[in-house]
């Protein structure tokens, strides 16, 4: 809820400018934002709801019409209410303007003290931010009690009676057709058991979705406040949840695919939130156990929820309880982290190979186990490492994100135009020449690098003899100039361009293949 006017008013950077009220009603009055300007044009540039601080420059020397017009332009553009500065530019606060104020009912603020206004700026911000955190604050903890009830397994009454405890009214579910069908108790205005009109004055209403469509509404006995919205709002969830814990195993499945589009949304999810609500989707949460992301890329020959269900199967044989969701072409996971980066990649190895007997297996990536909070990031991280895994045309791939780290931070910077001529500086002058010449400088020098500088094998790796190795390397540096491929920084940053232009290509100069 916006802060009033009143609320405003009250502030010691704006008290301390002796406002008086010359019209409107500071405690009805809302205000969303607050700005200052001399501008005579004002009207335009407002969004409407702000309060407005001005010494009434613009208005210096303006016909009586003017200013009446001026006060016209902020009342249609929205404006909550103006304050005008009194003493430098105006020793009081003009006739046309206070009267077309009181015509428009446009609060009107006549300001007796002179104070910067960069002041009442920042005061208005940091009272927006202490009620944004004391509003973020009020909503976790009445999502932590209706979750709570969720949790408690008593149904739809005790959940409702939990609602109207929290909203202080009573509360009603009622079937998009009229039906009652859960009700908080019998206090409160008598409701007909049949039908409800959820339209009549002293409803608040919010319907309540269930796998994508309107199952019903939840509906407030009692007028709009602030703490009533915020139940409103999360009560509806809940009451989605219940709906779904009381149903079947396909419910649980689209609870975990709920769950981690939240993850992917970026939106902050509460560590007690996350073991509630993976305990309603079948992954309860055990403390001090780490958890992380899994992501699976494997060729299409199959519907998205048989690949899905499989992956279930696997991960669940191979890991423990799951969740496992489809997030556009991958699928992605939940579960449990063994003791161990070595068991990690046994385990994953094992997954991978039992996925590879019915699809063509692209590549299965693991995020960095952690705590259940970091859950985001350990499933971004897995899937930007499958995503890499089909770019380069990988095949039964199995790793763990960081293996593929700086092809994560390449992908990251892959629309860059900087990037773009990293890639042409370090690699162009060889590109023109295998193109020109029809040679395989670049190929000679991936492979080079690859094997640590090691001639012997990178020559057995090309299927040349040394000799030609030698005088390959011999045209490289030629090509690329004096600097020699032994310098540290020169081949980490031919290196970097050679991961890049893959990336870019699907190109691998190793075999001159394209990777898709």
């Amino acid at each position: 809820m916006l802060p009033t006017l009143a609320e405003v008013l009250a502030l010691p950077a704006v008290a301390a400018a002796a406002p008086e009220v010359l019209h409107g009603d500071p405690g009805t009055c809302t205000v969303r934002w607050v700005h200052s300007s001399e501008i005579y044009e004002m009207g335009p540039l407002l969004r409407g709801g702000e309060l407005l601080l001005t010494t009434g420059l613009g208005l210096h020397g303006r016909t009586t019409r003017a200013q009446a017009a001026y006060v016209d332009a902020l009342a249609d553009a929205g404006l909550s209410a103006l304050a005008l500065e009194l003493g430098r530019t105006f020793g009081e606060v003009p006739a046309p303007v206070l009267e077309a104020a009181r015509r428009r009912d446009l609060s009107l603020i006549a300001l007796h003290q002179v104070v910067p206004f960069a002041a009442i700026v920042e005061a208005f911000h940091e009272l927006l931010l202490r009620r944004r955190v004391a509003s973020l604050r009020l909503g976790e903890l009445i999502w932590q009690e209706l979750l709570g009830a969720v949790l408690s397994r008593r149904g739809l009454p005790e959940l409702l009676a939990t609602v109207a405890a929290l909203a202080g009214c009573p509360a009603h579910l009622v079937a998009t057709d009229g039906r009652l069908v859960a009700s908080s108790g019998s206090d409160g205005p008598a409701v007909e058991p049949g039908r409800v009109d959820p339209d009549g004055r002293g409803w608040l209403a919010q319907p309540v979705r269930v796998h994508g469509q309107v199952w019903g509404r939840l509906l407030l006995v009692g007028r709009r406040t602030a703490r009533r919205a915020a139940v409103l709002e999360r009560a509806t969830t809940a009451v989605a949840l219940e709906l779904l814990r009381a149903g079947d195993v396909a419910d649980r499945d689209r609870m975990a695919q709920a769950l981690i589009q939240d993850l992917f949304s970026g939106r902050v999810i509460s560590a007690a939130e996350l073991g509630r609500r993976g305990e309603l989707a079948g992954f309860p949460m055990a403390p001090g156990r780490p958890v992380f992301g899994l992501a699976v890329a494997v060729e299409r020959r199959a519907s998205g929820h048989a690949i899905r269900t499989e992956v279930a199967a696997v991960t669940r044989t191979s890991f423990g309880p799951c969740l496992v969701a489809e997030i556009d072409h991958d699928v992605v996971a939940v579960t449990t982290a063994p003791g161990g980066e070595d068991e990690l990649r046994t385990r994953l190895a094992a997954l991978a190979e039992e996925l590879g007997r019915g699809h063509v297996l692209l590549a299965v990536a693991a995020g960095a186990p952690g705590d259940p909070t970091a859950l985001g990031r350990s499933l971004a991280e897995a899937r930007e490492a499958v995503g890499i895994a089909r770019r380069l045309g990988a095949r039964n791939r199995v790793l763990l994100a960081r293996d593929v780290g700086v092809y994560r931070l390449l992908a990251r910077l892959d629309r860059d135009a900087e990037l773009g001529r990293f890639l042409r500086e370090q690699l162009g002058p060889l590109l023109d020449h295998d193109a020109t010449h029809g040679t395989d400088l670049v190929r000679t020098l991936d492979a080079y690098l690859t094997h640590g500088l090691s001639k012997t094998a990178a020559a057995a790796a090309l299927g040349v003899r040394r000799q030609t190795l030698y005088n390959r390397l011999a045209r490289i540096e030629s090509v690329l100039g004096a600097l020699p491929l032994a310098d540290h920084e020169r081949r980490t940053a031919l290196g970097l361009a050679l991961l890049g232009w893959r990336l870019r290509t699907g190109l691998d100069p190793t075999s001159r293949v394209p990777a898709r």
